[in-house]
């Protein structure tokens, strides 16, 4: 029977909760459907998801809005782990991250022994910093595209898409957008059939309609006065 299927999310101080929790939750329901009656016929069925959160150091970090979060690993723990996907979310902390080798080094050395790199929000920083991106096409948080495209002149940044897949190496834009990522990798590794279902139970678009230019802040207008027209 094939094991599972290895999930590693970095977990890092300043990480946005959502960036990582978002997709972690998406995996779980994938790896909790695959186990009922519904979906013993799913392409690689058998082979769920395994997750594992990982700190570089220390097994508890704060996200950038104060709520404390506790991995089930440090990265040296991980040793001999057969890697499949590495998630490496972004936030507020993922700029001074990408600015310290040590934990660079270590994202990259994860990165290494994995089949698959997926990075949410500005956690294209991090990947960018440990030589993860080169060549390829990623996106961003609208917000930060600019500056990545100046900082790391080797990749190219879309700011438009939601998400991107180049090869192996998976990105997507900011905080929610993580969630589209995962049922993307769900659909890619399960079929269209179990992420709808994993998007049923989550309320959300299997795909989401538009790209990220309907969040920036050139379209956001006063709303209305009048309710029927808002």
């Amino acid at each position: 029977m094939p094991s599972r299927r290895t999930i590693v999310f970095v977990g890092f101080d300043g990480v946005q909760p959502l960036d990582l929790v978002g997709p972690h939750e998406v995996f779980a329901g994938a790896d909790q459907l695959l186990a009922t009656p519904a979906f013993a016929g799913t392409p690689g069925s058998t082979a769920g998801y395994r997750l594992i959160i990982a700190g570089h150091r220390t097994t508890e970090f704060q996200g950038e809005s104060g709520l404390l979060l506790r991995a089930t690993h440090t990265f040296d723990q991980l040793n001999g782990v057969v890697i499949d996907t590495l998630v490496i979310p972004g936030g507020n902390g993922a700029h001074q991250m990408a600015d310290d080798p040590d934990f660079v080094e270590g994202v990259g050395a994860l990165a290494m022994r994995a089949r698959r790199v997926a990075t949410v929000c500005t956690g294209t920083f991090i990947a960018a910093a440990a030589g993860l991106l080169r060549g390829r096409q990623v996106t961003t948080h609208w917000a930060r595209a600019a500056q990545l495209q100046r900082r790391f002149d080797d990749i190219t940044v879309d700011a438009e898409a939601i998400w991107r897949r180049d090869g192996e190496v998976w990105s997507s834009a900011g905080v929610t957008s993580g969630m589209d990522l995962a049922l993307a990798i769900v659909e890619a590794d399960h079929g269209s059939a179990l992420a709808q279902e994993v998007a049923r139970w989550l309320v959300m678009f299997l795909r989401r309609p538009g790209g990220q230019s309907q969040f920036a802040a050139p379209v956001w207008r006063p709303a209305a006065g009048h309710p029927c027209v808002r």
